[in-house]
Protein backbone atom coordinates (compact mmCIF):
# COMPACT_ATOMS: atom_id res chain seq x y z
CA UNK A 1 0.00 0.00 0.00
CA UNK A 2 1.51 3.37 -1.00
CA UNK A 3 2.57 5.81 1.68
CA UNK A 4 1.21 9.34 1.69
CA UNK A 5 3.08 12.18 3.30
CA UNK A 6 1.26 14.88 5.17
CA UNK A 7 0.05 17.41 2.57
CA UNK A 8 2.27 20.43 2.16
CA UNK A 9 -0.71 22.71 1.71
CA UNK A 10 -3.81 23.25 3.76
CA UNK A 11 -6.57 25.84 3.93
CA UNK A 12 -4.62 28.28 6.08
CA UNK A 13 -1.56 28.09 3.83
CA UNK A 14 -3.35 28.82 0.57
CA UNK A 15 -2.08 31.97 -1.08
CA UNK A 16 -4.72 33.63 -3.20
CA UNK A 17 -2.13 34.87 -5.66
CA UNK A 18 -1.26 31.27 -6.53
CA UNK A 19 -4.65 30.86 -8.15
CA UNK A 20 -4.58 33.91 -10.45
CA UNK A 21 -5.49 33.42 -14.10
CA UNK A 22 -2.63 33.33 -16.61
CA UNK A 23 -1.54 36.57 -18.30
CA UNK A 24 -3.78 37.89 -21.08
CA UNK A 25 -6.61 35.51 -20.17
CA UNK A 26 -10.10 36.90 -19.58
CA UNK A 27 -10.75 36.51 -15.88
CA UNK A 28 -14.00 34.70 -15.10
CA UNK A 29 -15.77 36.08 -12.06
CA UNK A 30 -18.42 34.45 -9.95
CA UNK A 31 -18.17 33.82 -6.20
CA UNK A 32 -15.50 34.03 -3.54
CA UNK A 33 -15.64 30.24 -3.30
CA UNK A 34 -14.16 29.98 -6.81
CA UNK A 35 -10.92 28.15 -7.32
CA UNK A 36 -9.52 29.78 -10.50
CA UNK A 37 -7.16 27.91 -12.76
CA UNK A 38 -3.55 27.24 -11.73
CA UNK A 39 -1.31 27.16 -14.78
CA UNK A 40 1.66 24.85 -14.37
CA UNK A 41 3.27 24.42 -17.77
CA UNK A 42 0.46 22.58 -19.61
CA UNK A 43 -1.36 21.57 -16.42
CA UNK A 44 -4.33 23.43 -14.98
CA UNK A 45 -5.98 23.20 -11.59
CA UNK A 46 -9.58 24.37 -11.38
CA UNK A 47 -12.87 23.42 -9.88
CA UNK A 48 -15.28 23.60 -6.98
CA UNK A 49 -17.38 21.56 -4.60
CA UNK A 50 -20.75 20.72 -6.17
CA UNK A 51 -24.05 20.26 -4.42
CA UNK A 52 -25.04 16.59 -4.56
CA UNK A 53 -28.38 15.47 -5.92
CA UNK A 54 -30.32 12.52 -4.64
CA UNK A 55 -31.22 9.73 -7.06
CA UNK A 56 -34.72 11.06 -7.67
CA UNK A 57 -33.55 14.60 -8.51
CA UNK A 58 -30.80 13.25 -10.76
CA UNK A 59 -33.30 11.07 -12.63
CA UNK A 60 -35.69 13.96 -13.28
CA UNK A 61 -32.82 16.18 -14.42
CA UNK A 62 -31.52 13.60 -16.88
CA UNK A 63 -34.94 12.49 -18.17
CA UNK A 64 -37.35 15.44 -17.68
CA UNK A 65 -40.01 13.69 -19.80
CA UNK A 66 -40.68 11.37 -16.86
CA UNK A 67 -42.36 14.21 -14.98
CA UNK A 68 -45.01 14.71 -17.70
CA UNK A 69 -48.40 13.03 -17.39
CA UNK A 70 -47.80 11.13 -14.15
CA UNK A 71 -49.62 11.25 -10.85
CA UNK A 72 -47.49 13.26 -8.34
CA UNK A 73 -48.22 10.64 -5.69
CA UNK A 74 -46.30 8.12 -7.76
CA UNK A 75 -43.24 10.36 -7.68
CA UNK A 76 -43.66 10.94 -3.94
CA UNK A 77 -43.59 7.18 -3.42
CA UNK A 78 -40.50 6.84 -5.63
CA UNK A 79 -38.70 9.62 -3.81
CA UNK A 80 -39.52 8.03 -0.47
CA UNK A 81 -38.09 4.70 -1.60
CA UNK A 82 -34.88 6.30 -2.90
CA UNK A 83 -34.28 8.51 0.13
CA UNK A 84 -30.75 8.75 1.46
CA UNK A 85 -29.98 6.47 4.41
CA UNK A 86 -27.59 8.64 6.39
CA UNK A 87 -26.94 6.08 9.14
CA UNK A 88 -26.02 3.36 6.66
CA UNK A 89 -23.83 5.75 4.69
CA UNK A 90 -22.01 6.99 7.79
CA UNK A 91 -21.28 3.42 8.90
CA UNK A 92 -19.80 2.79 5.46
CA UNK A 93 -17.56 5.86 5.74
CA UNK A 94 -16.43 4.83 9.25
CA UNK A 95 -15.27 1.52 7.82
CA UNK A 96 -13.38 3.30 5.03
CA UNK A 97 -11.67 5.71 7.43
CA UNK A 98 -11.26 3.22 10.29
CA UNK A 99 -12.53 5.87 12.67
CA UNK A 100 -15.70 7.01 14.39
CA UNK A 101 -14.81 10.56 13.41
CA UNK A 102 -15.85 11.06 9.77
CA UNK A 103 -15.43 14.81 9.35
CA UNK A 104 -13.57 16.01 6.25
CA UNK A 105 -10.30 16.83 7.95
CA UNK A 106 -6.92 16.66 6.27
CA UNK A 107 -6.20 13.43 8.18
CA UNK A 108 -9.40 11.76 7.01
CA UNK A 109 -8.95 12.98 3.45
CA UNK A 110 -5.53 11.31 3.35
CA UNK A 111 -7.12 8.06 4.59
CA UNK A 112 -9.78 8.37 1.90
CA UNK A 113 -7.06 8.96 -0.67
CA UNK A 114 -5.38 5.72 0.33
CA UNK A 115 -8.70 3.88 0.06
CA UNK A 116 -9.44 5.24 -3.41
CA UNK A 117 -5.93 4.46 -4.63
CA UNK A 118 -6.48 0.84 -3.65
CA UNK A 119 -10.00 0.48 -5.05
CA UNK A 120 -10.43 2.62 -8.18
CA UNK A 121 -10.32 0.48 -11.30
CA UNK A 122 -8.25 1.80 -14.19
CA UNK A 123 -8.86 2.95 -16.80
CA UNK A 124 -11.28 5.33 -15.14
CA UNK A 125 -13.04 7.79 -17.45
CA UNK A 126 -14.80 10.76 -15.88
CA UNK A 127 -16.63 13.95 -16.74
CA UNK A 128 -17.81 17.01 -14.80
CA UNK A 129 -20.77 16.69 -12.45
CA UNK A 130 -21.91 20.21 -13.40
CA UNK A 131 -20.47 23.43 -14.80
CA UNK A 132 -16.97 24.17 -13.54
CA UNK A 133 -16.78 27.47 -11.69
CA UNK A 134 -15.04 29.37 -14.49
CA UNK A 135 -17.77 28.32 -16.96
CA UNK A 136 -20.68 29.92 -15.10
CA UNK A 137 -19.96 33.34 -16.57
CA UNK A 138 -20.74 31.82 -19.96
CA UNK A 139 -23.28 29.08 -19.18
CA UNK A 140 -25.42 30.98 -16.67
CA UNK A 141 -24.65 34.65 -17.19
CA UNK A 142 -24.13 36.73 -20.32
CA UNK A 143 -20.56 35.83 -21.23
CA UNK A 144 -19.64 35.69 -24.89
CA UNK A 145 -20.26 32.29 -26.50
CA UNK A 146 -17.36 32.92 -28.85
CA UNK A 147 -15.01 33.64 -25.95
CA UNK A 148 -16.33 30.59 -24.09
CA UNK A 149 -15.60 28.32 -27.05
CA UNK A 150 -12.08 29.73 -27.26
CA UNK A 151 -11.35 29.26 -23.55
CA UNK A 152 -12.62 25.66 -23.61
CA UNK A 153 -9.68 24.80 -25.85
CA UNK A 154 -7.22 25.46 -23.02
CA UNK A 155 -9.39 25.08 -19.91
CA UNK A 156 -11.21 21.97 -18.67
CA UNK A 157 -14.96 21.91 -19.27
CA UNK A 158 -17.64 19.89 -17.49
CA UNK A 159 -18.66 18.56 -20.92
CA UNK A 160 -15.23 17.03 -21.56
CA UNK A 161 -14.35 13.40 -21.01
CA UNK A 162 -11.14 12.73 -19.10
CA UNK A 163 -9.04 9.74 -18.15
CA UNK A 164 -7.70 9.73 -14.60
CA UNK A 165 -3.94 9.21 -14.74
CA UNK A 166 -3.22 9.22 -11.03
CA UNK A 167 -4.18 10.63 -7.67
CA UNK A 168 -2.07 13.58 -6.55
CA UNK A 169 -0.32 13.19 -3.22
CA UNK A 170 -1.84 16.51 -2.28
CA UNK A 171 -4.86 17.29 -0.14
CA UNK A 172 -6.20 20.79 0.44
CA UNK A 173 -8.68 21.07 3.28
CA UNK A 174 -11.15 23.24 1.35
CA UNK A 175 -11.02 21.24 -1.88
CA UNK A 176 -10.07 17.73 -0.87
CA UNK A 177 -8.34 15.19 -3.10
CA UNK A 178 -6.93 16.13 -6.51
CA UNK A 179 -6.36 13.98 -9.58
CA UNK A 180 -4.27 14.38 -12.71
CA UNK A 181 -6.31 13.77 -15.84
CA UNK A 182 -5.87 13.64 -19.58
CA UNK A 183 -8.63 15.09 -21.77
CA UNK A 184 -9.43 12.47 -24.37
CA UNK A 185 -10.15 14.93 -27.17
CA UNK A 186 -6.71 16.58 -27.29
CA UNK A 187 -4.53 14.77 -24.70
CA UNK A 188 -4.17 17.99 -22.69
CA UNK A 189 -3.48 17.39 -19.00
CA UNK A 190 -5.21 19.00 -16.05
CA UNK A 191 -5.34 18.70 -12.29
CA UNK A 192 -8.85 18.90 -10.84
CA UNK A 193 -10.55 18.30 -7.49
CA UNK A 194 -12.00 14.80 -7.45
CA UNK A 195 -15.23 16.13 -5.92
CA UNK A 196 -16.08 17.83 -9.25
CA UNK A 197 -16.04 14.57 -11.20
CA UNK A 198 -18.20 11.52 -11.84
CA UNK A 199 -17.64 8.32 -13.75
CA UNK A 200 -18.74 8.19 -17.37
CA UNK A 201 -19.94 4.66 -16.72
CA UNK A 202 -22.82 5.40 -14.36
CA UNK A 203 -23.32 1.73 -13.48
CA UNK A 204 -19.89 0.77 -12.23
CA UNK A 205 -17.81 0.30 -9.12
CA UNK A 206 -15.92 3.50 -9.97
CA UNK A 207 -19.13 5.52 -10.04
CA UNK A 208 -20.09 4.22 -6.59
CA UNK A 209 -16.66 5.11 -5.22
CA UNK A 210 -16.68 8.63 -6.67
CA UNK A 211 -20.27 9.29 -5.65
CA UNK A 212 -19.64 8.16 -2.06
CA UNK A 213 -16.59 10.40 -1.86
CA UNK A 214 -18.53 13.40 -3.21
CA UNK A 215 -21.40 12.93 -0.75
CA UNK A 216 -18.95 12.58 2.14
CA UNK A 217 -16.80 15.56 1.22
CA UNK A 218 -19.67 17.95 0.52
CA UNK A 219 -21.78 17.05 3.56
CA UNK A 220 -19.40 16.15 6.35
Amino acid sequence: MPKFDKPKLNKSQLNKSQFDDPPNQTKSCSSEAELPAIWLDETIVAGRRPKPLDDFERLLMEVPELSEGFDPEIFAHLQKNTSFNAKQFENKIRQILGSKNIDTSIKNSIKYLEYLNQNIQFPCHVTGIEDFEWEEEYTIYSGSKKEYAKLKKTKPSHTDTFKINRFEELVIEEYGIFVELTRLSDRRKFILPLVDLESVDVVSRNQELLDDYCVWFVNY
